[in-house]
């Protein structure tokens, strides 16, 4: 389980270190405070492969005509200040004090880009692959199974079925049922169906199937959430604005439902919230007696001088506390 993370030259931050990971962990902070490139620097340190960089392009939307207008600007935005002449670093320790580190670096007149993945035991645990940019994006690379969730990308019902089909093979589909049940209770079965097209179906008490792309955003939202933990293959789950389309109502049950398969699966979570009824919920669940899973919040915020990004830990009682007495904590 990772519990650090250290960043150089990457995003919006020039060097930030980040301490104190637990089992499942939310991010907060103002508009444009690193919360999305956080997640992106954590999918680097557990899919430290170039094919990766082409998927944070796709979740960022960034336009792909631009790659052939100007290949020597493709890679521009991942760099501090597009500062391409230093070297891009995370530095990855989990809770067994074993170190990855990752390099990425871009040769600007061949349009190389070179990653470097290794420990920080001795040249001989590093290997480097080096990948030309435009045999990259010509390559075939699916997102379908990257253990990180956009704010703002809705899945296909064919993915979100064949994620489906992997979790029945496994006997975790019921863990999709129930978590449609906390957004609504009526929900009594899930179906799988290849007609034309793989689609989900839902059946509420009393009435017919219905495809699951007429129940709304939070069902979509939920079952693309779930299905990537249940499924996951790195232990990992990235969540941008997990907040996006759950009622405040339904909040503490979904996070209940997330806290308990984190440590069934030996999964680590982290999320981003814009939403201090989220972030409330987030410290009650994470507060009630008996409650198995570690947890912890972090508040990115940027110096007033330097205007240099940090992160700051607060336990689920100084969060509580904090939120109780109307005290900043979203980079206020």
């Amino acid at each position: 389980m990772l519990k650090e993370i250290e960043i150089q030259n990457f995003r919006c931050f020039e060097q930030i270190k980040i301490s104190g990971f637990e089992r499942v962990n939310l991010i907060g902070g103002k508009n444009n405070a690193g919360k999305t490139a956080l997640l992106e620097a954590l999918f680097l340190n557990v899919a430290p492969q170039p094919s990766s960089l082409v998927i944070l392009r796709e979740l960022r939307r960034e336009p792909a005509k631009a790659i052939e207008a100007m290949p020597y600007r493709t890679w521009d935005n991942l760099f501090y200040s597009q500062r391409k002449e230093r070297l891009i670093v995370i530095i990855g320790t989990d809770d067994k004090n074993k170190t990855d580190r990752l390099e990425i670096q871009v040769q600007v007149r061949r349009y190389n880009i070179t990653f470097k993945v290794g420990t920080n035991e001795g040249e001989s645990n590093w290997s480097s692959t080096k990948v030309n940019t435009g045999n990259l994006f010509n390559s075939r690379i699916s997102i379908d199974e990257v253990p990180i969730i956009p704010s703002f990308v809705r899945i296909s019902g064919k993915e979100l079925t064949a994620a489906y089909d992997r979790a029945r093979l496994d006997d975790k589909d019921t863990e999709v049922l129930k978590a449609f049940q906390v957004i609504d209770p009526a929900i009594e079965s899930v179906e799988s169906f290849s007609i034309g097209e793989p689609t989900l179906y839902l059946r509420r008490k009393g009435e017919k199937r219905l495809p699951l792309s007429l129940f709304g955003d939070a069902i979509n939202r939920v079952a693309d959430i779930i299905l990537k933990l249940v499924n996951s293959e790195p232990k990992i789950l990235l969540v941008d604005e997990i907040e996006n389309g759950i009622h405040y109502t339904n909040q503490r049950d979904f996070w209940r439902i997330l806290f308990r398969l984190a440590v069934e699966l030996d999964t680590q979570i982290f999320a981003t919230t814009h939403s201090l009824e989220m972030l409330q919920a987030f410290a009650d669940v994470g507060l009630e007696p008996n409650q198995e899973c570690s947890s912890a919040y972090f508040e990115l915020a940027k110096k007033p001088k330097t205007n240099q990004i940090i992160g700051i830990r607060r336990d689920l009682e100084t969060l509580n506390y904090a939120i109780e007495h109307q005290k900043g904590v979203r980079g206020e």
